[in-house]
C-alpha cells in the first residue's frame, strides 16, 4: 500500500510539473494607465484618460462637459491614437473628425454622435503622469473647447 501511495504521489507531481511547463495560449493583457483629473465632486467638469500603452491608443472620458453657458452638461468619450513622447514622461493624443459617444443611460449606454456638428475636430491632448498634469483642446458644436489642470 505504501508503494502504491508513493507511485500515486510521484505521478501526481509529474502531472503538475508537465501542466506548469505547457504553453500559455491566453493573450497578453494590455498594459493600461488610468488617470483622472482633479475635481471636488461628481458634478464638476473632469476627465479620465484611459491609456492602452500596449496598443498606442487611449479613451478620453469627459464628464459634465458644457459647450455653451446654458447648454446641458454631457458625458462624452472618444477613442484616439496615443503616443509616449521620447522623454518617456508625456502622452500625446490627437485626431480630427473624431466621433464621440455620449452617455445616454435611457438609451442603453454610450451612443455614437455621428452627425458632423458633434464630431471633435483638431483634438490635441497631452497628459503627463510624472508632472500630474493635462491639457486638452478641440473644436466641436461650432465652438472651441480648452482646459488644463492637475491629475489626482
Amino acid at each position: 500500500m505504501k508503494k502504491f501511495f508513493s507511485i500515486f504521489c510521484l505521478a501526481a507531481l509529474l502531472g503538475l510539473l508537465c501542466s506548469a511547463c505547457g504553453d500559455n495560449d491566453e493573450p497578453d493583457t494590455p498594459v493600461t494607465q488610468n488617470l483622472v483629473s482633479v475635481h471636488v465632486d461628481e458634478s464638476d467638469l473632469y476627465f479620465v484618460f484611459d491609456i492602452d500603452k500596449t496598443n498606442d491608443k487611449a479613451t478620453i472620458y469627459m464628464y459634465n462637459i458644457q459647450f455653451a453657458p446654458r447648454a446641458p452638461k454631457m458625458n462624452l468619450r472618444v477613442n484616439v491614437p496615443a503616443s509616449l513622447d521620447s522623454d518617456g514622461k508625456t502622452y500625446t493624443m490627437s485626431g480630427t473628425n473624431l466621433v464621440a459617444e455620449m452617455d445616454m443611460p435611457s438609451a442603453g449606454g454610450w451612443i455614437p454622435m455621428e452627425d458632423e456638428q458633434y464630431q471633435l475636430k483638431n483634438l490635441v491632448c497631452t497628459v503627463s503622469p510624472a508632472a500630474k498634469s493635462y491639457s486638452i483642446s478641440f473644436d466641436a458644436h461650432g465652438g472651441h473647447f480648452e482646459d488644463s489642470g492637475k491629475l489626482q
